[in-house]
Order: structure tokens, then C-alpha cells, then sequence
């Protein structure tokens, strides 16, 4: 990766929603803990044997579920009257 560096040739004006106290705190800290790149971390992933989930049959579910509500609905509509 590049560094890139841009120069400002502007004064920066302090941001007008902090008091004198909060911006001499924010330099303290920045002064105390200046910023560093922190290097890419390597997450290593565990093997999986097996697939994490099963959906051999969720298909077969989803139509017994339907034709269960189906019949639900035409039972609460024959009753109605």
C-alpha cells in the first residue's frame, strides 16, 4: 500500500462545538496515544467435516406448511357461518 501525504497550506480552524477544555484534552491524549498503522490480522477459519446446515427437505416443509394453513383458512371460513 502508498503513503499518501497531503499538504495543507490552510490554518485549521478548532471545531466550534467543543469548549477550550475538551480540545486541550483530546491534544493531551492524542500526545499520549499518537497514531499507528496497525498491521492486517490473519483470522484462520476451522475445517468443517460436515455442511454447517441441512435443507435437503425444505421444500417438502414449506408445502406441508402451506397446505396445513390452506386447510386452516377454509376451516375458519366454513365455520364462519
Amino acid at each position: 500500500m502508498r503513503d499518501t501525504y497531503i499538504i495543507v497550506n490552510q490554518k485549521l480552524e478548532p471545531d466550534p462545538d467543543f469548549t477550550e477544555e475538551e480540545r486541550a484534552e483530546f491534544e493531551r491524549l492524542e500526545k499520549d496515544h499518537p497514531y499507528k498503522e496497525i498491521q492486517e490480522e490473519v483470522i484462520r477459519v476451522p475445517a468443517q467435516n460436515k455442511p454447517a446446515a441441512d435443507t435437503k427437505h425444505d421444500l417438502l416443509y414449506l408445502l406441508i406448511f402451506i397446505i396445513l394453513m390452506a386447510v386452516f383458512l377454509v376451516i375458519i371460513f366454513v365455520t364462519q357461518y
